[in-house]
């Protein structure tokens, strides 16, 4: 795990990464984090254990774990600008974007605000409807603001986070609990302040979240909603069916948890943001395809085919991937894949299909990709193909990593500029 700090408008922001350590599966998209209120990035340590084969890397949002906490700056403009320049200082790409509770805020109005600059959204039973519709600000402060503890000893808070999460929790969460706290006198505090919550507390009263679904332009999204508390459950399934309404791709799942999802149940919930990255990195592929123009007749670096071949193998790989992944288990004793000669007959099969046909192709197959993946099982092994016997997560990597440094030769040969930030 790495660490270190960044800067916007003399605030210092503190981040923290856990790099890949099977970066031999990574596809290229990586994660950024961003927690709730009174947490900090270590929060998300379980979840990245669970994602080995990919970056992630998480901020602690001003006022929280060891970032400035400034009088200042809680407006959400401010919170997702932060996040901002952490994507682009920390030289994240276009990541898929998460958030917990307070964090899912930030994320849905960076995502709703710059959705050119991430490929994926996954909100983790983030507030989707407005609290102003649940209850008054007196009522919603009463809930929202009680007192700030104060610990003699940092035991003190251990036992406390240990009776919130009940068996989940265990020793190595002390780091997490302790990165919320400083010492303060003879005292431990929260390192997020009465004043500054309150700031956080009427942004957050105030947040929209509906007028942003319809902005978020074609991006992946999940939506991982806390089961167990019952009496929040019918305001969290009537947002889900708005987010539903907007965005009818919307990944909805529940979880038998409460409101701390990653911590309570790591494994499930890095099920579905694997799914989600998966979705991003097929979807980009596709993006970035319908970006490309030049002289199709180009060489493409790719054996004897030219750069309209190069898009004819692109394009029809794409299209099977849907129908491959409805073929069931693999059956004993088949056949080897012969990919080469697969390949060969399927560009030769669209020689004389237009460019722009094909890249629209691309785009229907990916379509046709990213329903298929909402339902697919991600641990099964991959039907048939050349990645055939691997996990279905393991495969779509795999075969993701190969159409992108496919869509790079592409673009040499172009001379075009794929459509991703510098």
């Amino acid at each position: 795990m790495g660490e270190g700090f960044l800067e916007r408008d003399g605030v210092r922001l503190h981040w923290v990464e856990w790099a890949p350590s099977q970066p031999e599966e990574d596809d290229g998209v990586a994660i950024l984090a961003l927690h709730g209120l009174s947490s900090n990035a270590l929060f998300w340590g379980r979840l990245a254990e669970q994602l080995p084969h990919r970056r992630l890397v998480a901020l602690d949002q001003r006022a929280h774990g060891a970032s400035d906490a400034p009088a200042g700056g809680y407006k959400m403009e401010d919170l997702s600008a932060d996040a901002l320049i952490a994507l682009t200082e920390l030289d994240l790409g276009r990541p898929v974007l998460i958030g917990h509770s307070w964090g899912g805020s930030v994320a849905l109005d960076l995502a709703a605000t710059s959705p050119e600059r991430i490929s994926g959204l996954g909100l983790i039973d983030s507030p989707i409807l407005p609290l102003a519709e649940r209850l008054t600000w007196d009522q919603a402060a009463q809930v929202m603001q009680p007192d700030l503890p104060r610990y003699a000893e940092l035991d003190q808070a251990y036992r406390v986070a240990a009776d919130l999460l009940g068996p989940a929790w265990a020793a190595d969460l002390e780091p997490f609990v302790a990165a919320s706290h400083r010492r303060d006198g003879d005292a431990w505090v929260l390192t997020l302040t009465a004043e500054v919550r309150l700031q956080i507390l009427k942004q957050l009263f105030a947040f929209q979240p509906a007028l942003l679904f319809e902005r978020l332009e074609g991006l992946p999204v999940l939506l991982a909603l806390a089961g167990a508390d019952a009496g929040f459950r019918p305001w969290k399934e009537q947002g889900a069916r708005e987010v539903k309404s907007a965005i009818p791709d919307a990944d909805v799942r529940w979880y038998h948890s409460g409101h701390d999802i990653p911590l309570i149940l790591p494994a499930e919930i890095a099920r579905d943001v694997e799914r989600l990255c998966v979705r991003a990195a097929w979807r980009e592929l596709a993006r970035d395809a319908a970006t490309l123009s030049g002289d199709w007749a180009a060489p493409s670096g790719s054996g004897e085919w030219s750069a309209k071949d190069l898009l004819a193998h692109l394009s029809s790989s794409q299209a099977a991937m849907a129908p491959l992944l409805a073929l069931g288990p693999p059956k004993p004793g088949a056949e080897p894949f012969d990919a080469d000669r697969w390949n060969a007959s399927q560009v030769r099969r669209r020689h004389d299909t237009p460019a722009a046909e094909l890249i629209a192709e691309l785009e229907r197959g990916t379509q046709a990709l990213d329903a298929a993946l909402l339902t697919a099982d991600l641990a099964a092994p991959m039907p048939a193909g050349s990645e055939a016997g691997r996990s279905i997560a393991s495969a779509m990597r795999a075969m993701a990593r190969h159409q992108r440094e496919h869509l790079e030769e592409l673009r040499l040969a172009l001379g075009s500029a794929l459509g991703r930030p510098a």
